[in-house]
């Protein structure tokens, strides 16, 4: 039985991009716990078909098949342009690190309201600084276990 594309990491999906793609270019099933898409059962691990709401099969993607001379379908539906641009207001903010408590005086109930946003938008901010951090320092080790990789291929 095949591996199925659930159980695979994104290095191995970098890796073996040829034989994924071929398996992903027709799509008829797709995973319900991954939304992963492909053209057989058992590369799923929980499958089901691909359909649109009214019963008919989904369009295949065209962009991942080969290039193959097909006639152009032009579509009757006039074409609408896209709507002007209304002028926005910019206000300059002050950063997360600078704001303090003291900055934000509580003003009845809107100021509650605001000291809690503030509150949950510096634990967002401190969430996503500890995840580029955690990033930047698996990037690192897979360079160095590259590099290694490398030269353990040169000797």
């Amino acid at each position: 039985m095949a591996r199925t594309l659930c159980k695979y990491r994104r290095a191995e999906i970098a890796d073996k991009f040829t034989t994924i793609s071929q398996i992903v270019s027709l799509p008829k099933y797709v995973c319900r716990s991954c939304a992963r898409s492909a053209s057989e059962k058992s590369y799923l691990c929980k499958p089901s078909t691909l359909q649109l709401p009214g019963g008919k099969r989904a369009a295949v993607i065209t962009s991942a098949l080969p290039a193959v001379a097909q006639p152009a379908v032009v579509a009757a539906e006039p074409v609408m342009a896209p709507a002007p641009s209304l002028p926005v207001a910019y206000t300059e903010l002050p950063e997360l690190g600078s704001m303090t408590a003291e900055t934000v005086l509580p003003m009845g109930k809107s100021g509650k309201k605001q000291s809690k946003q503030l509150k949950k938008l510096r634990k967002l901010a401190k969430k996503k600084h500890k995840r580029l951090k955690k990033a930047a320092k698996a990037v690192k080790r897979y360079e160095k276990a590259l590099k290694k990789a490398r030269g353990l291929l040169i000797a």
